[in-house]
Parts: structure tokens; sequence; C-alpha cells
């Protein structure tokens, strides 16, 4: 994804809440909802961690990603905004 590809509106959105389930996971599905319905997602997560490569990764980020993969079918895109926001769309 090409910095131009973001949408204005997600450099000043405020970061999509993560809907939770009862138990200790998150609740992707809802998550999925919400890109489908705004068409992006931005994830705020301050967790995360280091590649071999140097880079930082968001844990949030690699599990609705992993999640989108696996169970939707459906290729995500992400593009860090800041060093604590990722936009995530489809």
């Amino acid at each position: 994804m090409k910095f131009r590809d973001v949408p204005d509106a997600a450099w000043y959105a405020e970061p999509t809440p993560i809907p939770t389930k009862t138990v200790v996971s998150y609740d992707w599905d809802a998550m999925r909802l919400v890109l489908e319905t705004q068409g992006f997602v931005v994830i705020e997560s301050e967790v995360t961690r280091r590649l071999s490569t140097g880079a930082d990764e968001s844990v949030l980020v690699k599990m609705f990603n992993s999640y989108m993969r696996q169970t939707a079918k459906t290729k995500l895109f992400t593009r860090r905004l800041s060093k604590t926001r990722w936009l995530c769309t489809t």
C-alpha cells in the first residue's frame, strides 16, 4: 500500500476500538464488520515486537491480519501511520 492509497479520513480518525468477548480473546468478527462498513480500521497499540530485520510490528495488527487471511480468506493491507497507529484496509 502506498501513502497515496491511504484515505484522507484515516490520518485523523480515532483508533477503532477492538471489540472483546467475555473470554480472553478479541472479537475479530466484529472488527471485520467495522472494516467492511467503514472501509478501513485504525489500530492503535503500544504492544510491538522487534523483527530480525530491526523493524517493529504490532501484535494486534498481526493477529487481525492472520484472522483475515485464514478465516475470512481476504488479503489485508496495512500501513504504519505513526509509532503506535496502523491502518488496515482490504
